[in-house]
């Protein structure tokens, strides 16, 4: 009777159970490479189904080399995508900071035509009080020089009284 010899179990399969289990456990790789993650489930249990009925160490040797392949693949698929939603949220936080710096601005923007228009108003009430002062000056100016005109008009006239009552005399 033949001896028959069943080899040993390759610490291959072993190895990548546990690097596909790891990666299985793994929220991130759960949630964000389910695709890549199912491959790797598949290589696995291709390479179980092979040992168990088969029993050839080379042949399962290889297909847990897939499976650690797939599985890594899992994870770096899931490390990317957790970089694009990184990516992503910086952008929006980028975002969220220009608008901010845009609102400032635009605050400050505001602020200084407030602050303009405040001044215009003041320079046209000053401009204003100017003009009125100016309009009662020259009203009191006509006046006075009407003044001016009657006394000098009430001068003349009583210079000419005098000179006539003198020539009147002198006659």
């Amino acid at each position: 009777m033949g001896c028959s010899h069943t080899p040993p179990r390759p610490v291959e399969l072993d190895q990548a159970r546990m690097t596909y289990a790891e990666a299985r456990d793994n929220p991130q790789v759960a949630s964000r490479a389910p695709v890549a993650l199912r491959e790797a489930e598949e290589a696995l249990l291709h390479a179980e189904q092979t040992w168990d009925k088969e029993k050839d160490v080379r042949a399962v040797q290889n297909l847990a080399a897939v499976t650690r392949q797939r599985t890594e693949i899992a994870r770096a698929v899931a490390e990317q995508k957790q970089a694009e939603a990184d990516l992503e949220e910086l952008a929006a936080a980028r975002d969220r900071l220009l608008l901010d710096v845009r609102a400032r601005e635009a605050q400050r923007a505001q602020e200084q035509a407030e602050q303009a228009r405040r001044e215009a108003d003041q320079a046209y009430q000053q401009v204003r009080a100017a003009t009125t002062q100016n309009m009662q000056l020259e009203q009191e100016l006509a006046y006075t020089q009407q003044e001016l005109a009657a006394k000098e008009a009430a001068t003349k006239e009583a210079a000419a009284r005098v000179q006539a009552k003198r020539r009147i005399r002198s006659h």
